[in-house]
């Protein structure tokens, strides 16, 4: 009962979380980013670590530790990558997460619940990793003004571009 319980409230976090962060982007002003699918793909991400959440509470007891798992590892990940904006909300919900994670291995503890939370939790920061090396790299100008700036990588090689009116220009 309170695993459920506190996958429920990892849940809700989560949610606040996206609202939040979608407020604070919405709330900024500036150029527009080039990064256009970064915001996205993050919103998105935490909406899946929420569904994985919420679809572990529907599921038999064998397959709730590598659902939760999955959410408790890529919303640790995130937190951690977000640090400096959102993370802390993040890493809440991670908390929760990963407590109701512990209360399902401990429930079903068997080998195979073992590793295919194991896989999960990989899975999901490959999924996260993956997704931000695509957005980071997938730009988009906006029609007219100038901007510029770099992008980041995992990979150790980003790169450093500009607009110039709908026009892109990249030095890797």
């Amino acid at each position: 009962m309170a695993g459920r319980v506190i996958t429920v409230l990892a849940v809700v976090a989560t949610l606040s979380v996206v609202a939040l962060y979608i407020t604070v982007i919405r709330s900024v002003d500036g150029p527009a980013q080039a990064d256009v699918l970064t915001v996205p793909f993050v919103a998105g991400y935490l909406l899946l670590m929420a569904a994985l959440l919420a679809a572990s509470l529907l599921v038999r007891p064998i397959a709730r530790p590598a659902l939760r798992a999955a959410a408790s590892a890529g919303l640790f990940a995130l937190g951690v990558l977000a640090g400096f904006t959102i993370g802390v909300a993040i890493l809440i919900a991670a908390a929760l997460a990963i407590a109701s994670t512990v209360l399902a291995m401990i429930a079903e503890p068997s080998a195979r619940s073992q590793i295919s939370g194991t896989i999960a939790a990989v899975l999901a920061i490959a999924l996260l990793v993956g997704g931000f090396e695509f957005t980071w790299n997938y730009l988009a100008c906006p029609p007219t003004g100038e901007s510029g700036g770099s992008t980041a990588s995992f990979l150790g090689h980003g790169s450093i571009y500009a607009c110039d009116n709908g026009v892109l220009t990249v030095q890797h």
